[in-house]
């Protein structure tokens, strides 16, 4: 669910990002294309762990900077374990980046996705059924995410409009979507909750949505931003999904000049 921005007076910023854009981001022949993994709440163990790491390494094989995005259940786990730890700081070093990824309160209610546990709704708020599956607030979310190596630039927290307290106001960018029409975006400001940061947009990558997902790309503009994402048992249940795109990516853009994590992506856009 797309989260709900302020606007109004922001108007004039985003229509200043339009224009500022090419500046932005360095003229090409091809997008810059993102790969973004989240790793969801639930099924947290050696076993997906195991799965991310096969991913990152095939991602190191093919020249590919993953952008791992994290719940706290997640960061949890990788704290446990120092050769967890020794992974994540392994896999920054070699280009790839770790960010935050919240499923929010209201935003899960009647869709297949689950609560993180995580949020500043007050618990009163909180449907009776839900109160024992509190966990903390963002503040405890982000303790965890915090403490792993690196620094936190990029996250999807997925919010929809009751669960706007729950924006992370330390992150400078953001991603979200899931349709097809969202693999392609233009660096874009928005406000949350009082906070600034620079969005773009990613579109699921599957087996149904692959070929479609290839034509796009073929038909994106330079200056935009193409993203993908799926999740971590993606990878695990069906890994031809992310090599075929990887040779799609491979043949797209051959030096892989343009392949890019989000923050890489965005480190030059001007932060309103």
């Amino acid at each position: 669910m797309r989260h709900v921005h302020e606007g109004g007076r922001w108007t004039g910023l985003l229509l200043l990002g339009a224009v500022l854009l090419s500046l932005a981001l360095p003229a090409s022949a091809v997008p810059v294309s993102c790969f973004v993994v989240h790793a969801e709440p639930t099924g947290v163990n050696a076993a997906t762990f195991q799965s991310l790491a096969a991913l990152v390494a095939t991602a190191d094989r093919c020249g590919v900077p993953l952008t791992l995005l994290l719940t706290a259940q997640w960061a949890e786990f990788i704290l446990a374990d120092p050769e967890r730890v020794d992974a994540i700081e392994t896999w920054i070093a070699a280009g790839h980046e770790v960010g935050a990824h919240h499923h929010a309160y209201w935003a899960t209610q009647g869709r297949a996705a689950v609560w993180d546990g995580y949020t500043n709704v007050p618990l009163a708020d909180l449907m009776p059924s839900d109160r024992r599956a509190l966990r903390g607030t963002m503040d405890a979310f982000w303790s965890l995410l915090a403490a792993l190596p690196g620094e936190r630039r990029t996250a999807c927290l997925g919010l929809g409009a009751d669960d706007a307290a729950d924006w992370l106001c330390t992150v400078p960018y953001s991603i979200s979507g899931h349709a097809l029409a969202d693999a392609v975006s233009l660096p874009t400001p928005i406000v949350v909750n009082g906070c600034a940061a620079v969005e773009v947009c990613h579109a699921l990558l599957s087996p149904t949505t692959h070929a479609a997902l290839a034509t796009a790309l073929a038909a994106a503009d330079d200056d935009a931003v193409f993203a993908v994402v799926l999740h971590v048992t993606d990878f695990a249940d069906r890994p031809a999904t992310v090599t075929d795109w990887f040779a799609v990516l491979a043949a797209h853009d051959p030096e892989g000049a343009r392949r890019m994590t989000v923050s890489g992506a965005l480190s030059s856009w001007p932060l309103p």
